[in-house]
């Protein structure tokens, strides 16, 4: 199993001196334990993810293909009790390569394009075009899907809607 935080840890709620330090050194924020405790619960031990990112609505949780579902459960019946305990709406995305990321975060949008723009002084960002008649159809805000998104790839990002 792959927690931010290790086993022992999320089944006791008590955090060890190694994850204490990852929490102080930021390695970790309070949400990944709070949220490695509540998953180590539902799935005794079986349910990993990667990262938490709390937006200002939303929490995102990060997490490799295989774990999306038993993070959402039967029904949904899990996603809302980690919704209820949270105290915000949460969404899952799979962990992987970045587009595919995108494509979840914006989704049920359609994204036209993905492009990396060279600026003149070398900085580098990325413009993902959404049509604009999906605007609405976003779940979360531009500028939270914007933050998440250079949060996860180190890049500047623009959402332009054509």
């Amino acid at each position: 199993m792959s927690l931010p935080i290790c086993d022992v840890c999320a089944k006791t709620g008590i955090l060890c001196n190694v994850c204490e330090q990852k929490l102080a050194e930021g390695k970790v924020t309070p949400l990944d334990v709070e949220l490695s405790k509540i998953l180590y619960e539902f799935g005794e031990g079986e349910i990993e993810f990667t990262k938490a990112i709390e937006t200002s609505d939303n929490i995102i949780i990060l997490a490799p293909k295989e774990s999306l579902g038993k993070i959402i459960g039967r029904s949904g019946a899990t996603i809302r009790v980690i919704s209820r305990k949270l105290g915000k709406q949460v969404r899952v995305v799979g962990s992987g390569e970045l587009k595919e990321m995108i494509h979840d975060l914006t989704s049920p949008a359609r994204v036209l394009g993905i492009n990396k723009v060279f600026m003149p002084d070398g900085s580098v960002f990325q413009r993902i075009r959404i049509a604009l008649k999906d605007k609405a159809k976003l779940r979360l805000n531009p500028e939270d899907i914007e933050t998440l998104i250079s949060s996860l790839s180190s890049d500047l990002v623009e959402i332009v809607f054509e």
